[in-house]
């Protein structure tokens, strides 16, 4: 009996108490887990990232360039979106399609913000800022006046018409304007916004403050800063628009994270030089350089100063592409260096060289694009170009200050170096039975050299003797005190 006592005991330990040791042991384990998750920090959230850039001046080719590397960077780091702060009087109209392009085609939002307080978007701005996927202004700001005009400074519209190239001229310019106002007509459809007042700042060149363009629905906000900005974009539905139909994206700007986009150091050299004034100085200059070379030649300095001028003058008014311009100094920089050597010897070709390699090769490349196999911030600049320039210049002016100084100084070898040099009689000058006169020979040491020698007196060793000629290897020589 005790057996069938203690089996049913055996199978309640076994069957009932052992699980739930088990259901214990799991419940510990849960609530120690859960403690340790509930102690330690929350995993952080990834902000978004919003790149930043400013367009700063006229627009031109150097500016063109990195609005369109600076859409690139942004879409490869995978931002939120791009902010562009703009201040421009305005620029060239072949920059500013290009630039309008790269907006209109762009897959992230582009946000064109006019500021500061005070800043303006004149002529191409208008453009810039209508084809932006959102338009803003910062108070006290203006926008508009985007009537196309020429290099000269004046519409030929409204130039004299007495003869038939004035009236060409007159025909062209309608033509510009009126091409000019589709274009702003079209951006301003596509982006659904005034389009009459797109169409008024081309032909009448009207501009209007911020308060009128944010009433006349020109752009879609006015923001005092950039982190006003922010906050008023964020959650703002965007259009993308494209082939695929609807793209629309929601903008997550709150407490996003800024990344200002640097300007490559080619374009800001391009973006510099391409200014009108800056142009049209460099320009001028390199013409007088020309007259003055023309007007007294073999001075040189002036026409190589002149050369470098108006090629960087044709790259900054784009007569020249800025590749073959940059290929063009570089050729122009080394030939200097190289005609140092041969018409130079005062340094200054080596300083005019120097400067044409240091502005090709800032010229050469800049941002590299997705065809090129190569990261993007590949390209050169100051950190490349100064230490090579610095090295060029030394190793030129080493160069040429040694071949300078050997071309000046004395001969140290040849028949010509033994002429008045003082040497010492080794061998008596005996004369010579058969002799015609009273020349004698013996032998001499000149510059540690022994020399055979004849004399018209005669010599006992010991004696100092000048060297007075040089004949077929035998010297002629006199006592020191008797030569003349």
């Amino acid at each position: 009996m005790s057996f069938r006592r203690r089996g049913p005991i055996a199978r309640s330990r076994s069957g009932r108490d052992l699980p739930r040791f088990a259901q214990l042991a799991i419940v510990g384990l849960v609530s120690a887990v859960t403690a340790l998750a509930l102690r330690a920090d929350p995993a952080p959230v990834a902000r978004p990232i919003i790149a930043t850039t400013d367009i700063i001046g006229s627009i031109d080719v150097g500016s063109g360039a990195h609005l369109v590397d600076a859409i690139g960077l942004a879409r490869d780091m995978g931002a939120e979106a791009l902010i562009v702060r703009l201040d421009t009087p305005g620029g060239l109209l072949s920059a500013t399609r290009d630039m309008v392009q790269a907006e209109l085609s762009s897959t992230i939002p582009i946000i064109f913000w006019v500021g500061p307080p005070g800043a303006h978007a004149g002529s191409a701005g208008v453009f810039l800022t209508l084809a932006a996927n959102v338009a803003a202004m910062s108070p006290s700001s203006n926008i508009g006046a985007a009537h196309p005009i020429d290099v000269g400074g004046g519409s030929p519209q409204t130039k004299k018409r007495d003869d038939k190239s004035a009236s060409e001229d007159a025909v062209l310019a309608q033509k510009i304007e009126n091409d000019t106002a589709a274009m702003a007509r079209g951006i301003a459809e596509r982006r659904s916004r005034n389009v009459e007042w797109a169409e008024q700042a081309v032909r009448e060149s009207v501009s209007i403050t911020a308060a009128e363009a944010l009433n006349r629905k020109v752009i879609d906000l006015i923001a005092e800063d950039l982190p006003e900005l922010l906050q008023k974009l964020d959650g703002r539905v965007i259009d993308l628009g494209g082939a695929g139909g609807d793209n629309k994206r929601t903008l997550h700007t709150a407490g996003a994270e800024l990344h200002p986009l640097d300007w490559s150091v080619k374009d800001r050299l391009v973006h510099f030089l391409a200014d009108p004034q800056i142009a049209y100085l460099i320009g001028m200059l390199g013409v007088l350089g020309i007259l003055a070379e023309l007007y007294h030649p073999g001075t040189i300095i002036p026409g190589v100063v002149g050369v470098i001028c108006l090629l960087i003058a044709g790259v900054a008014f784009q007569m020249l592409p800025i590749s073959a311009g940059a290929v063009a100094l570089l050729a122009l920089g080394v030939g200097l260096l190289a005609a140092e050597l041969y018409a130079g010897g005062h340094g200054a070709f080596i300083v005019a060289g120097i400067i044409c390699i240091v502005i090709g090769s800032l010229l050469l490349v800049g941002h590299i694009g997705n065809g090129f196999y190569a990261d993007r911030d590949f390209g050169i600049g100051w950190r490349e170009v100064a230490p090579v320039a610095l090295a060029l210049a030394v190793i030129a002016w080493t160069i040429v200050f040694n071949v300078s100084r050997v071309a000046h100084g004395k001969l140290i070898s040849g028949a010509q170096v033994l002429l008045g040099q003082i040497g010492t009689v080794r061998e008596a000058f005996d004369a010579r039975p058969d002799a015609a006169s009273d020349a004698c020979e013996g032998t001499i040491l000149v510059n540690g050299e022994l020399w055979r020698a004849c004399a018209e007196v005669q010599l006992t060793p010991g004696t100092r003797a000048r060297v007075l000629a040089v004949e077929n290897l035998v010297l002629r020589v006199a006592p020191e005190h008797e030569a003349k």
